[in-house]
């Protein structure tokens, strides 16, 4: 399953990121803008409160300017030569001397004029009184369009005012201007002062320049600690892609280290969960697949009703299998012996199982209860069955060869199959469930196998039938079996042809012709069951004896003997075996008999007497 995983994730396989699609070089980024934003925004607005504060200030000493210089102009001498400019006349001299000692008092190097004849439309006034440079008396004075609106109100209303900083041919300048109030207090004429504010724009810029310098250190500092808080943020999260696309590679054995208590450390602990998940569901498809195929596995943990409980009816084939002669070796062995014969057994058998589709049901002690056909339909999946049993006899055959090479005595194996209508599905609860297979169908491939000896493979008609020319099967043998009102029909199977080829090893066998007193019984489970009968074996092998018996026994019928040895008489223990039928020889009606389980010393006692006897073919099964 690591290798499909595998498979798909190569191909989940993220392409390597170029530097600017990395999320650490996005996120500082993000910070350094965020921070020249910021850096402008707060440079903007010392910008505009520096710039006010020059204009307040710069303005307020303007307005002084203009206010104090007034009150030096007497309004009647300006209005005489507002009528009649004159330099050189008295009232010229002393306005302008006025003038020129408030430029020289403030240090001023722009002119003092005053104004009248104000003219809105051609925003321009006439030069009455000038404290000097290249201005005349009786000029017309140009008048800025941010001065015009002061100029204007100040005519209106006899208040003095200031501008902010406005553009002029001279440079940047703020101007005042104060009313000249005649007696009535009517505004004749302003006193317009000028000052030029290089000075205050050139140490604004230098704060813009400062505040520059200061933005581009921060966005550097920010870059720099954003590329450092960065990764620090996307370290788990690229630990994270890298760990999805080690999961998606089949690589479930990993879990981060959650170093925090935020979204990520949560992010990180939901996928170690998430992983411990995956590893837990990876150990139970892994776990299942020892006792089904990997087919049935995905397709019960991967659809959607693979664990829902209930069941359907569905035509299958059952598959029953019981071990012959463990039970013994079971209660004189040594425990650790026994399990490790038991599980090399059964995982012997469970491989060939899954191997032809099959799913391993149950382990009953050494019996298997194997089903095909669900819950993965299989449309053949009698012939399944069928290849499944002739296998697992061909692994018991090597089974047994790897026993007797290690000192461990041999077992045989019945097998019966049975093709019928089961319900099958999830039984149980929530909390614990199981795969089942219920009906009918399983009670009579249970009593099948109870008809079986060692290596044989019995068959009903319905899985026959199903099997067509493609089973080879010897004739059949009418049974009457417990639960049933008529006699059925069971068939050894021999051979399979098509996809599946196979046939059953035939056991060559040394026997020796005998003469041995027996006396034996029936017995249904563990029950002994009629009268004792007696007899003489007249033909013995390792696997069965021929016998001459007082009694008819049917087929299938199982017993128990004890067989004595004339010339050294010693007796047997207690032989169980299963009546195969009747035969003819040299003149004498003998019942078959297959020793089904034999204890450790009879069986060296039947190896002692047929030890010389030549090779002679042992026949299988119901005759």
């Amino acid at each position: 399953m690591r290798g499909v995983h595998a498979t798909a994730g190569s191909a989940l396989t993220a392409p390597a990121l170029r530097p600017w699609q990395r999320l650490a070089v996005r996120l500082a980024v993000v910070f350094a803008l965020l921070t020249c934003l910021t850096a402008g925004l707060v440079g903007a607005l010392v910008h505009v409160r520096q710039k006010r504060e020059v204009e307040d200030t710069v303005g307020t000493q303007l307005l002084n300017i203009a206010r104090t210089g007034v009150l030096l102009i007497d309004p009647a001498f300006h209005a005489g030569l507002q009528c009649r400019p004159d330099p050189a006349s008295a009232a010229y001299r002393r306005i302008e001397k006025s003038l020129a000692a408030i430029r020289t008092e403030t240090l001023l190097t722009t002119p003092i004029r005053t104004l009248a004849d104000y003219d809105p439309v051609a925003r321009r006034a006439r030069i009455i009184v000038t404290s000097g440079g290249n201005e005349r008396p009786g000029d017309w004075f140009a008048i800025p369009a941010e001065l015009t609106d002061a100029i204007a109100w100040s005519f209106e209303d006899g208040v003095a005012r200031y501008t902010g900083i406005h553009r002029t041919p001279a440079g940047p300048r703020m101007s005042a201007v104060a009313p000249i109030l005649d007696a009535g207090g009517r505004a004749i004429a302003v006193l317009n002062v000028d000052y030029p504010v290089d000075v205050f724009l050139d140490r604004l810029d230098e704060l813009n320049t400062t505040i520059l310098e200061g933005a581009l250190a921060a966005v550097a500092v920010a870059l720099a600690l954003g590329i450092v808080f960065a990764r620090r943020l996307t370290r788990p999260i690229s630990a994270l892609t890298g760990a999805v696309g080690r999961v998606a590679g089949g690589d479930l054995d990993q879990a981060l280290p959650v170093r925090s208590r935020d979204e990520v450390g949560q992010l990180t602990r939901a996928f170690n969960e998430m992983v411990e998940g995956l590893r837990q569901r990876d150990f139970i498809r892994n776990a299942f697949g020892r006792y089904v195929s990997p087919e049935v596995a995905r397709t019960l943990l991967e659809s959607p009703d693979g664990l829902r409980l209930g069941g359907h009816k569905r035509e299958i084939t059952v598959l029953m299998s019981d071990l012959r002669g463990y039970t013994r070796f079971a209660e004189h062995g040594d425990p650790a012996g026994v399990m490790e014969v038991l599980n090399e057994y059964l995982g012997r058998m469970a491989d060939v199982v899954i191997e032809h589709g099959g799913t391993i049901n149950e382990f009953i002690g050494d019996a298997i209860f194997a089903v095909f056909g669900a819950p993965v339909e299989h449309p053949d999946h009698a012939e399944r069955a069928a290849a499944a049993a002739l296998a697992m006899q061909g692994a018991m055959d090597a089974l047994n060869r790897d026993n007797l090479a290690r000192g461990r005595p041999r077992f045989e194996m019945g097998i019966g199959v049975h093709t019928g209508e089961a319900v099958v599905g999830n039984i149980g609860s929530e909390q614990r469930a199981k795969y089942a297979v219920v009906g009918a169908a399983v009670n009579l491939a249970a009593r099948v196998e109870g008809c079986t000896v060692g290596g044989q493979v019995l068959m009903t008609t319905a899985t026959v039938e199903r099997l067509g020319d493609l089973a080879e099967t010897a004739p059949p043998v009418h049974v009457e079996l417990k639960g049933l009102d008529a006699p059925i029909a069971l068939h050894e199977l021999r051979g399979l042809r098509g996809r599946f080829a196979r046939r059953l090893d035939a056991h060559d066998e040394r026997s020796r012709d005998v003469r041995l007193p027996l006396s034996g019984w029936r017995f249904d489970g563990q029950r002994v069951d009629g009268d004792a009968f007696a007899g003489t074996i007249h033909r013995l092998s390792r696997r069965w004896v021929e016998a001459v018996l007082d009694a008819a026994l049917p087929p299938l019928t199982n017993v128990k003997l004890r067989v004595t040895d004339p010339e050294s008489a010693r007796a047997s223990g207690d032989l169980y075996g299963k009546v195969t039928g009747e035969i003819e020889r040299a003149g004498a009606r003998l019942t078959r008999i297959h020793l089904t389980s034999v204890d450790p010393a009879d069986a060296a006692l039947i190896d002692g007497l047929v030890a010389a006897a030549p090779a002679s073919p042992g026949a299988r099964g119901v005759s």
